[in-house]
């Protein structure tokens, strides 16, 4: 419990500077998974999508780079949400998820995918190359041995979120993002 309250913190920290340093695959899903729990904290969903008393799921869409990094979050509390973690075999049951992870094994399927859970209310992050860009939510990127995010701001706002100003601020870029 220790361990994960330290990395917690570290994570924390980063997100206060905008960046982590990745030391190992396995540190680096550990930190993902933390920044999954922190996109949560400063995102905010419709009401009809996330009524007040609801669990706050967290799935992941593919095969699981996670290890036990993700499933160490089950219990935590997020905005007052218990966190629920769940592995999904495909898109058709993303439905009573929040925030979807989609694993770099659907890389193949990410356009059609993408279309398939649009406009659903779902937080959809993967660490797939240009997944922002591509119309995804947030996509995570390592960047000289950092892990740093992109969002998409228009994928967000079609999918009815809304991220802080916080978190828009230390994003690496913001692709879509409307004039105010």
């Amino acid at each position: 419990m220790r361990a994960v309250l330290g990395a917690f913190l570290v994570v924390l920290l980063g997100l206060a500077c905008g960046r982590f340093v990745v030391a190992s695959p396995a540190g680096e899903y550990q930190i993902k998974a933390a920044y999954l729990l922190n996109f949560a904290r400063y995102v905010e969903w419709p009401a009809a999508r996330l009524p007040p008393a609801q669990a706050l799921r967290v799935c992941v869409l593919g095969r699981d780079p996670f290890g036990g990094a993700l499933s160490a979050l089950e219990g935590r509390q997020v905005n007052g949400r218990e966190v629920r973690v769940r592995q999904l075999e495909g898109a058709d049951q993303a439905g009573d998820c929040h925030v979807v992870f989609i694993a770099e094994s659907e890389e193949r399927r990410l356009a059609p995918m993408l279309r398939t859970l649009a406009s659903r209310g779902l937080l959809l992050v993967s660490d797939i190359d240009g997944f922002a860009e591509a119309g995804g939510g947030i996509g995570l990127v390592t960047e000289d041995g950092r892990v740093r995010f992109d969002i998409n701001q228009a994928s967000l706002q079609r999918d009815g979120l809304r991220a802080s100003a916080q978190l828009l601020r230390l994003a690496r870029s913001v692709h879509g993002a409307r004039a105010p």
